[in-house]
């Protein structure tokens, strides 16, 4: 019998891997009275990216390459058409389903080749587009299965998750990281692939299923983020909301959501973002750990720790507010009487003058001229720099391997020293504020904040890598902590500097910082950087909340308080736990709320006050026709819950205490337009409660 020499080269067949063809591998080893030996390879599944709760932020699935065989000539076994038979059908059915425009399909269904395909927008279509083209019965329609890296929530903590695609470059033809913790986990997120040999005769027949050798495929590991995908959609929603706001139109924003005593990172975003199924990426610097700006008066915080740390805050005592006029004397910044011999004059923001005032309300009102007294006459400036050097500003933080930048610290110069007080010359980056202020909302102890929870692999369920929380160092005394946010508790309280961040589910402490944008190394005249850190509860801060914007000077800073709030209480009802006034921690429960539609009002309204809930009836029926929120969404209890009956008549209820959330469920629920203006809870209203009141009206209330 006459031995068949080896043949290379031969194509049995054309494998699509992540969209791309290759003769991958049914590469004949050996060919034999007609038998070959075939080799295929098996995909290895890239690891998957979770929040702290299992949901999916990154996964691979199976998409498909769309195609149309044009060859009239191409029938099936049946002798049915196996090609397109009715282009304008097509066409449509094409257009409609998978969203390319029908101009361009018909032009790829005109060509003159035998088979085409339909550029981008063919690719990556998903199993329900596969199955809906399948079920027109329009013949001619080809679909290759490609493995594709998909986001589920589309834009969330794109900068920090980053993107995989496949990468051509490489022979070993795999998805691989391209930015974000997609490349820096590379190695972990990328699995081995396996591979079957089998031998088939030349008619494409298997021999026999027990000579088939596997080797079985080493999926990548999965990587369990501590971030929470309820708190992130709120950060995002806010940081685009102050984008899109008229009374904002901040330029670009961008925040972080930490918890203080264990230093996880609960949401990291910036607006605009982008979404990695579509790659429209406009801006590849991740601001949170790489934009660096003057932090303001954020900064007055830790200027105001140090002198309480070392024994030399002036509590109490006053000092005159008024313009500082800077000299020098024995190389030491020091305060002239007046404009002559000065090197600079000091004001407080918008040129205030408060007189003679103590320093604890130097800085609730957040005084420039009180940093400036402080630094020069009772804490040494190179003291106040060691602490900044404890608190680790002008170096990295080392959250995982997400790349950072350091900032830029002020020389020592007289009046350098000074401003560097209040949070002017030195640039900073929000993760580093971050870190600092665990400081201040614990025990005095700085924590390192961490976003990777676990990596692990799928299979075995061993854990390879686990995060652990990370005290860098004890930088203050707990009661100079303490003192801090209760100064910080004073900056919210009526009268405060940043008493719009009040929120009713919380008692919360802040600290606000206003600093002017650095263009080509000059000051803006009118492009600021206004950031926020907010803690809550005020006794035993568990979170920080971290905003910044850029934005013109003289916008709305109580529009785009509303937006921070909004970030307070999403965190407060997924932590399920608040605290008032002072008081004992007191539990928020959060729950889906029951499906009543179709109940009549009654049982409806009896159901929901057993639970805890406030339903409001709107409209004279006697039967629930829809309900704002849905049974698919979680609230809080004592939320409102919008009941719209089947009545033909709608009576205004009293607004009176109704969030912003509640006034837009409102609009939602009876399409009757309503204009809010302010931030807090409705105080009042502009048509009565009890009103009745039609569609083409329009309600104005004003929270306060």
């Amino acid at each position: 019998m006459a031995l068949l020499f080896l043949t290379v080269g031969v194509n049995v067949f054309v494998m699509t891997i992540f969209g791309h063809h290759f003769n991958s591998g049914q590469n004949i080893k050996k060919v034999t009275e007609g038998v070959s030996i075939v080799l295929r390879p098996i995909h290895a599944e890239r690891g998957k990216i979770k929040d702290r709760n299992g949901n999916i932020i990154a996964q691979d699935v199976t998409t498909y390459t769309l195609d149309a065989k044009l060859d009239t000539t191409r029938f099936n076994g049946d002798k049915t058409p196996a090609h397109v038979v009715d282009k304008e059908a097509t066409a449509d059915a094409i257009s409609e389903i998978v969203g390319i425009d029908r101009a361009d399909v018909m032009a790829q269904l005109n060509s003159t080749s035998l088979q085409v395909e339909f550029g981008q927008k063919g690719k990556y279509i998903t199993a329900d587009q596969k199955a809906a083209l399948e079920e027109t019965k329009l013949p001619g329609l080809g679909f290759t299965p490609i493995i594709a890296r998909i986001y589920p929530n589309n834009e969330f903590a794109s900068e920090l998750i980053g993107f995989a695609k496949y990468d051509e470059s490489e022979n070993v033809r795999n998805i691989k990281g391209q930015i974000g913790i997609e490349a820096y986990y590379d190695n972990y997120l990328l699995g081995k692939n396996g591979s079957e040999t089998f031998p088939k005769t030349a008619g494409g027949y298997f021999i026999d299923d027990k000579q088939v050798i596997r080797e079985e495929p080493k999926n990548g590991s999965d990587i369990k983020l501590t971030l929470d995908r309820s708190i992130q959609d709120a950060l995002s929603q806010a940081l685009h909301g102050m984008l899109e706001d008229p009374k904002v139109r901040a330029e670009k924003a961008w925040g972080i959501v930490v918890e203080a005593d264990t230093g996880k990172i609960l949401g990291w975003g910036q607006a605009p973002s982008f979404d990695p199924n579509v790659l429209d990426i406009s801006e590849y610097l991740n601001y949170v750990s790489q934009s660096t700006y003057e932090p303001g008066s954020t900064m007055k915080t830790f200027t105001v720790a140090a002198a309480i740390e070392e024994g030399v805050w002036p509590d109490e005592q006053s000092f005159y507010s008024g313009p500082f006029y800077v000299g020098v004397k024995d190389g030491k910044g020091v305060r002239l009487p007046s404009p002559t011999g000065s090197i600079h004059t000091i004001t407080n923001a918008q040129n205030i003058n408060y007189g003679d005032i103590s320093y604890n309300y130097g800085y609730v009102q957040s005084s420039n001229v009180m940093i400036s007294e402080l630094l020069t006459s009772h804490l040494d400036p190179l003291k106040f720099k060691e602490y900044k050097h404890k608190l680790g500003f002008h170096k990295v933080v080392g959250t995982d391997l997400v790349p950072e930048s350091e900032g830029v610290e002020v020389p020592e110069r007289p009046l350098e020293l000074i401003t560097d007080g209040f949070g002017q010359g030195s640039t900073v980056t929000m993760l580093q504020m971050a870190q600092a202020y665990t400081s201040i909302m614990t025990d005095g102890t700085m924590v390192k904040p961490y976003v990777v929870e676990s990596i692990s692999d799928p299979q075995t369920g061993q854990v390879q890598y686990e995060g652990k929380t990370e005290k860098i160092g004890k930088i203050f005394k707990d009661s100079t902590s303490k003192k801090m946010r209760d100064l910080m508790r004073d900056v919210v309280a009526p009268g405060g500097s940043a008493m719009r961040f009040e929120v009713e589910e919380t008692e919360v402490i802040a600290k606000t910082g206003t600093a002017q944008k650095v263009e080509n190394g000059i000051y803006s005249p009118t492009d600021y950087i206004f950031s926020s850190v907010v803690g809550f509860p005020h006794d035993n801060p568990k979170y920080i909340v971290y905003t910044a914007y850029e934005a013109k000077m003289g916008h709305s800073i109580d529009a785009s308080a509303v937006y921070v709030k909004d970030i307070v209480k999403k965190v407060v009802a997924t932590d399920k736990y608040t605290q008032v006034g002072g008081g004992d921690v007191e539990q928020i429960k959060t729950d889906y709320v029951m499906n009543v539609v179709n109940y009549d009002v009654e049982s409806a309204t009896n159901n929901l006050k057993e639970k805890g809930y406030q339903p409001v009836v709107i409209g004279q029926g006697n039967t629930v026709i829809s309900q704002v929120p849905s049974s698919k969404q979680q609230v809080i209890s004592n939320e409102r819950i919008l009941l719209l009956t089947n009545g033909e008549s709608i009576t205004v209820p009293d607004f009176t205490g109704w969030s912003r959330k509640e006034m837009t469920n409102f609009w939602a629920i009876t399409g009757i337009q309503v204009e809010m203006s302010g931030s807090g809870f409705v105080k009042d209203q502009s048509i009565p409660a009890g009103s009745v009141i039609t569609k083409d009206q329009v309600i104005s209330v004003n929270l306060r």
